[in-house]
């Protein structure tokens, strides 16, 4: 907990300045005439106590909260609980603010919450749940202090998300009196179980947040609700090989609603939503939704988010195609490679590129974005950023290779943001893995020092590299770094496309495969930097000790196998400092780097995300980009809303450490339940 007495005194300071008046229920009977001044001196010491910088936490604010229980109509002295009296109203505001119905919850929440309980200002530990039940339940406060206290409690709830504090909805906060079994699987029924209920909750939540936020540019005497198209979207894109054109029909024959749209009007109305129309829609429902199920401080704070590019399926058809009097197809929003073999059909692709969140207390899709051909990455991670930052306080920015450009670097720091991806090797950075083999070196950090023209760097000399070490600096401010870590499977990763050919795509699913084996790296890497410096040397010892036997052998600095002994990370994270006139010891250097590197885990969030997204997404063959686009984005809607239900799931079964990088939910069990309970698109009112 953040305050202390001194901030406490601060706030009453700070209260009493700007409100002369304030207590100002004391001149009043609240008793028996007017108990609203109660709800009045809490607004104004809740808005003071949440303006105190160090104030960031909602029971910390009930706890610390100016409350006399004799002004809501008690007689101190005809208690005959052993608990203080403003103890027990402060854990009923408590109740209130977390969404519990009953005493149960909230008994069962405190018992496991110590400082929590000494806070509110119990003695002798929580009052016992009967004590908790007499209070609110046995006539001892009027019904008009109840609803007093239930004011104040919302006055806290919306005082704090104003101030950017977690005070989630009560369907966002996990169930306390749910019994957590030891271990728990995927499949197991206790997973089910929670699962149907908490889709059926979030759900209920979250589509009005969806059709508030989404809207059709129709003419304003439409004869068939708007939410029809939302549902029907919905419903669609949770069908497996269910299109816009048959599956209103089976939406309409499932949904309780009278009358609901064709296919074709379907298709027309939605096909009209333009990009950026679709990106504000989803942004401000991912916004509402933030603000409603964020408990974590963390994610006021500083957070991670990871930025990739997916594709559509592949469309394998000349028709509806015009191609340029190169063989080149002129849309520009079909991006692959055409096959020279007429007998192979060529594969053409729509991209998208998105950013999300990939912490664990809400890894959900900020916003997304439409890739045209000869888009630079640039471009693509200054306007995700532009809106990410708007949403969130993005802390760490995580990218894969395919991201590795000077003027990526250059928009991170123009948004105050740090990154993290892997480097291409150059022919420098080459040369850099012979030194660092012929000195048999397992870590490397140095200062980042590449011009921002691919054609300079490439004029300097091996020689700069080989001979004499980089100037190393101080280390201090926002350095760029270059960090070389061993890299036993290198061989097995593949580039991404170079910023000077957007359009490649990988040649083959095999290919694809082989590089989704990067993340094997960096657990290799993991596990190697748990161990003392000794052990990873000997760990990476044969393997060094045969290429220096090779040495002779080999071709000039930068060769092949070199490479491949080491993987190359690009970073301005300040917690890797560039060594310096003391350099720290190897041991010292692997932790270090270690630490941070352990972050670029989090990026496989992302990448796991994109596949599950295509189980929400509406299948279509249009040619149409923006309607493509639009399915997409609100594919990744409804997927915010399967890993709200997915992290409840998680809190609730108590499973956080056990699937902290993957869902406990799967998608195919939460579409399974929402379609075997009707829940997707159906039942929910306007």
């Amino acid at each position: 907990m953040t305050a202390t007495p001194d901030t406490k005194r601060a706030t009453l300071d700070a209260v009493r300045e700007s409100h002369p008046e304030w207590p100002y229920a004391p001149d009043h009977d609240t008793v028996h005439s007017d108990p609203w001044p109660l709800a009045w001196d809490a607004a104004a010491f809740i808005e003071a106590w949440f303006d105190h910088p160090e104030h960031d936490d909602v029971e910390n604010a009930i706890a610390y909260l100016e409350l006399d229980a004799s002004q809501f109509g008690y007689d101190v002295t005809d208690w005959h609980f052993k608990q203080p009296p403003e103890a027990l109203l402060k854990a009923h505001i408590l109740r209130i603010v977390k969404g519990w119905s009953g005493e149960t919850a909230l008994h069962d929440y405190l018992t496991d919450q110590s400082k929590l309980v000494d806070a509110l200002g119990f003695e002798d530990g929580t009052a016992s749940k009967t004590t908790l039940w007499r209070v609110w339940n046995t006539d001892r406060i009027r019904a008009e202090h109840k609803e007093i206290l239930r004011t104040i409690a919302q006055i806290i709830v919306n005082v704090a998300r104003e101030h950017d504090v977690p005070a989630p909805d009560e369907v966002f906060h996990p169930d306390p009196t749910v019994d957590a079994p030891e271990a728990i699987e995927q499949d197991d029924g206790t997973v089910r179980d929670r699962t149907i209920g908490k889709t059926r909750e979030i759900w209920k939540h979250s589509k009005p947040l969806i059709t508030d936020n989404y809207h059709l540019p129709r003419a304003e005497n439409t004869e068939i609700h708007e939410n029809a198209f939302w549902e029907g979207h919905a419903f669609v894109g949770s069908r497996e090989e269910m299109y816009a054109e048959n599956g209103t029909w089976n939406f309409a024959a499932e949904t309780t609603r009278d009358r609901v749209q064709t296919g074709s009007t379907h298709r027309h109305h939605v096909q009209k939503i333009g990009p950026d129309q679709a990106r504000e829609m989803h942004r401000e429902t991912t916004k509402d939704l933030i603000e409603k199920a964020k408990r974590k401080a963390g994610i006021s704070g500083g957070v991670t988010v990871a930025i990739d590019i997916t594709k559509s399926n592949p469309y394998r058809t000349k028709a509806k195609l015009e191609f340029d009097e190169d063989g080149n197809v002129t849309n520009p929003w079909l991006l692959g490679y055409k096959d020279d073999d007429e007998d192979t059909s060529a594969d053409f692709y729509f991209q998208w590129a998105s950013i999300q969140v990939v912490e664990f207390d809400l890894p959900i899709v900020l916003d997304g974005l439409p890739v045209f051909r000869g888009m630079r990455r640039a471009d693509i991670v200054d306007q995700l950023l532009e809106k990410a930052t708007d949403m969130v306080d993005v802390e760490l920015l995580l990218m894969d290779r395919e991201f590795a450009h000077d003027a990526v670097k250059d928009v991170c720091e123009d948004h105050d943001v740090w990154y993290l991806n892997p480097g291409v090797m150059r022919t420098s950075e080459k040369a850099t893995c012979t030194r660092l083999r012929q000195a048999g070196e397992l870590v490397h950090i140095e200062r980042d020092e590449s011009p921002s023209s691919t054609a300079q760097r490439e004029r300097r000399t091996l020689s700069d590299f080989v001979e004499d070490d980089r100037d190393d600096g101080d280390g201090d401010g926002l350095v760029r770094k270059q960090v070389y870590v061993p890299a036993m499977n290198a061989d097995r990763t593949a580039d991404e496309p170079d910023e000077d050919e957007p359009d490649r795509e990988l040649a083959s699913d095999e290919e694809e495969d082989e590089d989704e084996l990067r993340q094997e790296l960096l657990h290799e890497f993991k596990e190697a930097t748990e161990s003392d410096t000794e052990e990873v040397g000997e760990m990476f010892g044969e393997v060094l000790d045969e290429v220096r036997e090779d040495e002779a052998e080999r071709d000039l600095p930068g060769n092949e196998e070199d490479t491949q002994l080491y993987m190359l990370f690009e970073t301005n994270h300040p917690d890797i400092d560039v060594p310096g006139d003391d350099e720290p010891s190897e041991q010292e250097q692997t932790h270090m780097v270690s630490r941070v590197l352990r972050l670029y885990k989090k990026r496989w969030i992302i990448e796991n995300g994109f596949k599950q997204v295509k189980s929400f997404r509406v299948r279509t063959t249009s040619m149409d980009h923006e309607y493509r686009f639009f399915n997409f984005l609100y594919a990744c809607t409804l997927y915010n809303v399967w890993r709200l239900t997915d992290i409840l799931v998680k809190l609730e079964l108590e499973a956080e450490a056990e699937f902290e990088d993957k869902p406990l939910v799967s998608a195919d069990l939460f579409l399974t339940i929402a379609k075997d309970y009707r829940i997707i698109g159906l039942d929910p009112p306007d």
